[in-house]
């Protein structure tokens, strides 16, 4: 997915401004696309630019949310359906799973009980957000695909992690002896 889709999407549910998408980023969107403000807001500029979104007046707190123009919607129609989505991911919780045999035993049960609590904790701000829907709208009812989505996957990497952790404490006790030799060589 582009950011592209992604910043038109969000203003196709409602107008938003820059701030406003940043937040959304850092915050449900996480799990599912990171853009950093320093990315929002040139692809901001481009979209207004090609005519798929406009500014609108300025609003509360001087900000200058942004709404999806007829092109906007008609792009967003089109890539969602003629295009396949991009199963391809980044998960850099699984790529350090693959290397926790370089560390002791307990190390490796730390960082999973790290990440067991980090996955927790948004477990619960999203169903938060969940519970916040109003699904008379058609957006919050889209939304709640999405947000199910990563309350799920959030689900099943807190059973990962979990059954992680009691893997590696069968881990032989020479995984310590092996770990300290490596840091030593």
């Amino acid at each position: 997915m582009s950011l592209r889709m992604a910043l038109i999407t969000l203003i196709a549910g409602q107008p938003r401004s820059g701030y406003d998408i940043s937040q959304e980023f850092d915050g449900v969107l996480k799990f599912v696309w990171h853009a950093k403000p320093t990315q929002v807001y040139p692809e901001l500029r481009r979209l207004a630019a090609d005519g798929l979104i406009r500014e609108q007046d300025e609003g509360a707190r001087g900000r200058r949310p942004y709404e999806i123009t007829e092109e906007g919607l008609r792009a967003l129609r089109e890539w969602l359906t003629t295009t396949s989505a991009d199963h391809s991911q980044r998960n850099e919780t699984v790529l350090r799973s693959f290397a926790l045999w370089l560390i002791k035993p307990e190390e490796a049960r730390a960082f999973l009980r790290e990440e067991m609590e980090y996955h927790r904790a948004r477990l619960r701000g999203m169903r938060v957000l969940r519970k916040g829907l109003d699904l008379s709208r058609p957006a919050d009812r889209a939304s709640l695909l999405g947000l199910e989505a990563g309350i799920r996957r959030l689900e099943a990497m807190i059973s990962w992690a979990e059954w992680a952790i009691d893997v590696v404490a069968t881990w032989p006790a020479d995984a310590d002896a092996a770990a300290d030799e490596r840091e030593s060589g």
